[in-house]
């Protein structure tokens, strides 16, 4: 398939039912960076601030729930993007590729979300000393202006 050339409605099909698998996300990689509401967020560096906090307080929990809720319109609008967009091959892989890593992101925080998957997330992790939470605390304090 040449570069160019706008991706067949087969192949993307494939991409979108593959979208909706169960654990397709599984390895994917979660993408260094995403564009969230016109400001570039630190999406890797943010996922692996959080999983290797030392302890998670009630305020992490509820800006957790408050960041999934945005992952999770930022993952539909790629897969908006690929259902109906004019696109190349590759131009649909990377959608693919970005809307699967921030599914990953997405599991990776919910699973801090219940207790019980915290608790054994917690458990079974190498704990990271001085884990700099620069990002995080970044986007946190943006995610409460857009609240005020």
């Amino acid at each position: 398939m040449s570069e160019n050339q706008e991706i067949s409605e087969k192949e993307r099909q494939k991409l979108l039912n593959s979208l909706h698998k169960s654990l397709f996300w599984v390895g994917e990689q979660i993408p260094h960076k995403v564009s969230i509401e016109g400001k570039e967020v630190h999406l890797h560096e943010i996922v692996w601030e959080i999983v290797n906090k030392q302890e998670l307080e009630e305020d992490d929990l509820k800006n957790i729930d408050s960041f999934l809720e945005v992952l999770c319109n930022k993952e539909r609008e790629y897969e908006e993007r690929l259902e109906h967009e004019h696109l190349s091959y590759e131009k649909a892989r990377e959608l693919f590729d970005i809307a699967a890593g921030i599914r990953r992101a997405i599991m990776d925080l919910k699973k801090l979300t219940i207790a019980s998957k915290r608790k054994a997330v917690f458990k079974n992790r190498h704990i990271c000393e001085d884990v700099n939470t620069h990002e995080w605390d970044k986007l946190v304090e943006n995610m409460k202006k857009r609240e005020h």
